[in-house]
């Protein structure tokens, strides 16, 4: 289970953090804006996933954040992370696999989005 993504991002950054952006509110995510300039994607029902764990269906909150960094050639590097403890914490091993599995499908979205712009330079998966 990976708990980061790095997407190495090529072009204008600005641009590059709006595609992003917009990556995420495609996949149903409210994307709001970090104090460090990074996004906070959220999606599903705390009540419900409160209430329901696991059971909350598609109603499952999950959230990821997304931290921008430059690396050494000046790309802008889009690090897409996930919290490895709390999916598990509110639905138990279900709670897990469902968090895990709305990660790559968000990490894919990003991608599938990036490469046809011709942004995408690389992406790699951390654990």
């Amino acid at each position: 289970m990976a708990s980061a993504h790095d997407f190495f991002l090529l072009g204008d950054h600005e641009a590059a953090k709006q595609l992003v952006t917009s990556a995420l509110q495609a996949e149903g995510f409210t994307v709001t804006t970090t104090p460090s300039g990074g996004l906070l994607a959220k999606r599903g029902s705390a009540a419900r996933t409160f209430w329901l764990g696991a059971m909350a269906g598609k109603n499952f909150q999950v959230s990821f954040l997304v931290d921008f960094m430059v690396d050494q050639q000046g790309r802008l590097v889009a690090r897409l992370n996930r919290n490895m403890v709390s999916g598990a914490l509110k639905g138990g091993a279900i709670g897990a696999a469902k968090t895990d599995t709305a990660f790559q499908e968000t990490a894919n979205a990003i991608a599938a989005a990036a490469h046809p712009a011709g942004i995408l330079g690389d992406s790699i998966s951390q654990n």
